[in-house]
């Protein structure tokens, strides 16, 4: 019965597959074309729309260089903002935590590749998830954050955002030896992937790989579940990815990475969903507040249960004997029962929301991704691969012709001195040479203009290539034109922040989710000195008014503008000198001013720093411990020397 099950909902997932990818094809084809641009095809496009019979001889990628001109390398930094005044404390603890994480993943790679993936494709995706093999001696599982190519990415029909989707597809090429591992399933006697499956780029003949096809998709409660399979072989099934599922050391019952066992060294594990973590322990938060290990059982108007109260003769106040009340209240007033208490139980937080996160050039309507500038300009490449073509032919096919009388002698070589043997002196000027080189200068002219106007559709200015502008006289003009050329370009620096502030929360809420243990943080305090706290999910548990535990997530995400000049250190310290410079410190003579700038110095790592401010602080100690020093005045001395039998002065 299972086994059937899992066919149908195997075929299932396959039709689903195949009706999205045949509507996405257009899309997927579109970007083999793209690529093929941004490496210098010398592919000809007709008028018509066809491919030329002869390509071009030379081509100048005009696409690559537009692109590589808009490369940003930076990386923008948190920002956390609470909704409430008394999680500020929380926010940077979380702001200084993602810092640690951008520090820790491979960030400068990941980015390199989306800052060309994303304006030649109009978009490329970043996958984030809980890998739980990762960590370290003392903590299990850290976030692992993957770029993905658009190709890999196969959207629902008709829907154009992520958020929005019931489903959506990933293809991914792995070896078979990472399919056992990762879903301990052989593939060793696996056939080839049917070619219509096969994921657009890749020609399956690598020996040892399979397309690894990933269905994500929205559970009936609004989870998040994950359906894999290879070509007829089910790979992974989990109706609720995201839920707590606890690997557990067969041997110790000691929970685990399911690789070996911390404790016993054992490497067989069982898998178990948990809803509720149930404590041991009572647990103490980073500001003192305990959650207790055991708690009060309430009934289903939210009140405490009591026991039964025990056989007894209450008193009233004039010393009679009354009958027992219910309820364990006595006559005065006393509780003559105790409150039921169980082990706390407080819900795993799911971040239930789907790992994908999109990144678009620039928004267009309509489209799973945004614009491409390699679409946009592909006219202008065509036509340069025609202009260099033809100036090339013309140019190469060219030369000079040499005339001569007939009955000349004439020995024409490489050497310096040609010999001409004549035997008349009019035979002297009959010998020349004829220049059949054709003009190319209207060719020039309009490729330059091709070029130009190539430029203009993506907004790239003379400024951003680091040349010449000639455009802009003063120093007005020039900040005018750095304006205008940043305003072009804000709309795709707008979509990169979106992209940090969705993967900004996304981390937060894996960390909330999975990391039980709390892990340390590196942050640096107002005085520039490095401050080691830790990041401990339990600080994000609160109870309501009921005394329903529920897990604090209302944290505001976005990027730090002053990002830029921060990751710049040389600009950070001219700034710093030049605030020296304008008193901004302080006197520029005053050593307290002179040990403050060097704090700031020694904050943005300058060479030196530490020592040199260190050297000032002993100046200064020394000053002051000279200026208390107690010196007798000229009235005081006089005294002395007359309390003594001598004069005055």
């Amino acid at each position: 019965m299972k086994k059937q099950e899992d066919e149908q909902l195997l075929q299932r997932w396959q039709d689903r597959y195949r009706k999205d990818k045949d509507e996405y094809q257009k899309n997927l084809e579109r970007m083999d074309r793209r690529e093929e641009l941004y490496r210098g095809t010398r592919t000809i496009k007709t008028t018509s729309g066809t491919t030329a019979k002869d390509g071009a001889t030379h081509v100048r990628n005009i696409v690559q260089e537009i692109i590589e001109t808009q490369v940003d390398s930076n990386i923008p930094q948190p920002k956390v903002t609470a909704v409430r005044a008394q999680d500020e404390p929380l926010a940077k603890i979380i702001e200084d935590m993602l810092r640690n994480e951008l520090d820790r993943l491979p960030m400068e790679q990941l980015m390199d590749l989306s800052e060309r993936t994303c304006p030649i494709q109009g978009g490329d995706g970043f996958l984030a998830e809980w890998d739980v093999t990762e960590g370290t001696h003392t903590s299990i599982g850290e976030i692992r954050l993957t770029e993905l190519h658009p190709k890999k990415i196969i959207p629902q029909h008709g829907v154009y955002r992520v958020e929005d989707m019931e489903w959506y597809f990933i293809d991914a090429e792995k070896t078979k030896g990472y399919v056992k591992r990762r879903y301990s399933v052989d593939l060793a006697e696996e056939a080839e992937e049917e070619p219509e499956l096969r994921t657009v780029g890749s020609d399956g003949a690598a020996e040892g790989m399979v397309t690894v096809h990933l269905a994500t998709y929205r559970n009936k409660s609004g989870g998040v579940g994950r359906f894999v399979w290879v070509n007829d072989t089910v790979l992974e099934h989990l109706e609720d990815c995201q839920a707590r599922r606890l690997k557990i050391c067969k041997k110790c019952g000691t929970v685990g990475d399911g690789v070996k066992c911390r404790e016993c060294g054992s490497t067989r594990f069982e898998e178990r969903v948990e809803e509720y973590e149930t404590l041991t322990d009572d647990i103490m938060k980073t500001n003192g507040e305990i959650i207790p290990a055991e708690s009060p059982v309430l009934d289903e108007f939210g009140q405490p249960v009591m026991d039964a109260a025990e056989t007894m003769e209450p008193m009233d106040v004039t010393g009679g004997v009354l009958s027992q009340l219910p309820g364990g209240v006595n006559s005065v007033g006393l509780m003559t029962g105790t409150v039921q208490t169980a082990p706390t139980r407080i819900p795993y937080y799911k971040p239930n929301r789907f790992p994908l996160i999109v990144r678009k050039n620039v928004s267009l309507y309509g489209e799973f991704l945004g614009a491409s500038d390699v679409d946009t300009i592909e006219d202008q490449q065509n036509a340069m691969n025609k202009l260099s073509t033809k100036i090339n032919k013309k140019v190469l096919g060219g030369g000079s012709v040499l005339t001569m009388p007939a009955d000349l002698k004439l020995e024409v070589g490489d050497q310096d001195l040609t010999i001409a043997r004549i035997t008349d002196a009019r035979q002297i000027e009959q010998i020349q040479v004829r220049n059949l080189q054709v003009d190319i200068s209207a060719d020039l002219t309009f490729r330059n203009a091709v070029y130009e106007e190539a430029r203009q559709i993506i907004g790239i200015t003379d400024s951003m290539q680091g040349r010449k502008d000639p455009t802009a006289t003063s120093a007005v003009a020039k900040q005018f034109s750095a304006q205008q050329a940043a305003g072009r370009m804000e709309s795709k620096k707008a979509m990169k922040r979106v992209l940090f502030q969705d993967l900004f929360q996304m981390m937060f809420q894996l960390k909330l989710a999975y990391a039980d243990e709390p892990r340390p943080v590196v942050s640096y305090n107002d005085r520039g000195e490095v401050e080691y706290k830790e990041f401990n999910r339990w600080d994000f548990l609160e109870f309501d008014d009921a005394g329903q535990p529920y897990w604090n997530d209302q944290f505001l995400f976005s990027c730090d503008s002053s990002a830029p000049l921060a990751s710049d250190r040389e600009k950070l310290w001219q700034e710093n000198r030049m605030n020296l410079q304008q008193g901004a410190y302080g006197p520029q003579t005053d050593l307290r001013s002179l040990i403050l700038f060097w704090e700031v110095m020694e904050k943005e790592h300058y060479p030196m720093a530490a020592t040199v401010k260190k050297n000032l602080q002993e100046q200064l100690e020394t000053q002051m411990q000279t200026a208390n020093v107690p010196q007798a005045t000229p009235n005081v001395a006089g005294m002395l020397n007359a309390a003594n039998g001598g004069e005055a002065v």
